[in-house]
């Protein structure tokens, strides 16, 4: 058996121990704590400003068809509603699946004694297509030019379907102290493949909170929680960073607790490139039993802010938390 055989079988056996190949799989991402907006509409507009990021993740490198993920974040405040609005756009690859999805969002901001708490829902379109071409079953004929699995579950071609999509949360932001609850990947009706491939995705579940540390000889201190689950499987994450007068970042994580949650510890670096722009890296250094047939993982994070109050009406609460200043 080929090479590239054996690493393709061995991101199949990693992807079963996280779920159902055909069920949703929360997007993985190690620089959460600096794009809150990817997991949770109800953060738009706490930045307090235009708010936009690019981010792009290679998990695994070095297997054949892992997963990547590029996703594209613009949120900002919308003082005539009382919150904020926002858009996001994102790709997934994973073997023979990708998905594209195009959301937008709404969140209510109100302001409390104790600090900002937001809920916002976002929905939009999900487009998700499967390679039958990549797929192999052990009953199938593949010589030549045929190619047919012989199983009336799996496509001989590539088959994709389209459904609406929604997601909704919840946001603290107090002047020490932040957390949130959201719900991504809820599909109303299902999800259809082509015409045969029918299933009802798992939606996912996260927790984030995290504790802000007054600074330290110009040095901040932030520790995080962030937990995800669809309910039946658990996954949580624990960081620390330390921030530098807002001009560079440092972080050390560890993800999965329990024998068969064990999958990374994580460092990362971010500097700021200019007013505006900062620059986020985080590699993933696997502890799976897939740490020995794949290269790590590698992150990058792109942010913007516009810096200034925009559009009209009252402007928000003053936090003193100098995450995003």
């Amino acid at each position: 058996m080929s090479k590239s055989v054996w690493k393709y079988l061995i991101l199949m056996m990693g992807l079963f121990t996280s779920g159902s190949l055909f069920s949703q799989y929360t997007t993985q991402y190690s620089l959460y704590m600096h794009e809150r907006y990817g997991f949770n509409p109800a953060f738009g507009g706490m930045e307090r400003s235009l708010a936009a990021s690019l981010l792009y993740r290679s998990q695994w490198q070095g297997l054949e068809g892992n997963p990547e993920t590029r996703m594209i974040n613009v949120h900002m405040p919308f003082y005539l509603w009382q919150g904020a609005i926002g858009f996001q756009l994102m790709t997934e690859s994973l073997g023979a699946e990708k998905a594209t999805s195009f959301m937008l969002s709404y969140n209510y901001i109100y302001e409390s004694t104790a600090g900002l708490i937001s809920t916002g829902i976002r929905t939009g379109i999900y487009q998700k297509s499967l390679d039958g071409t990549k797929l192999r079953s052990p009953d199938g004929e593949y010589s030549g030019s045929i190619l047919d699995h012989h199983d009336i579950n799996l496509p001989n071609g590539v088959v994709s379907g389209i459904s609406p999509v929604i997601e909704a949360g919840v946001y603290f932001a107090g002047d020490f102290f932040e957390a949130g609850v959201s719900m991504t990947g809820f599909f109303p009706a299902g999800v259809t493949l082509g015409n045969d491939i029918k299933y009802q995705p798992k939606p996912g579940f996260h927790f984030f909170g995290e504790y802000f540390i007054e600074s330290l000889n110009q040095i901040s201190l932030y520790p995080t929680v962030y937990v995800k689950s669809d309910l039946t499987q658990l996954q949580a994450e624990v960081s620390l960073r330390a921030d530098w007068l807002n001009t560079a970042t440092a972080s050390v994580g560890y993800r999965g607790f329990g024998n068969n949650s064990i999958d990374a510890l994580i460092l990362s670096v971010g500097v700021r490139l200019s007013p505006k722009f900062f620059l986020h890296y985080a590699y993933d250094i696997g502890l799976s039993s897939l740490q020995t047939t794949n290269e790590g993982t590698h992150e990058l994070l792109i942010s913007y802010n516009l810096g200034k109050r925009i559009g009209a009406g009252l402007p928000p609460r003053i936090i003193y938390n100098p995450r995003n200043l």
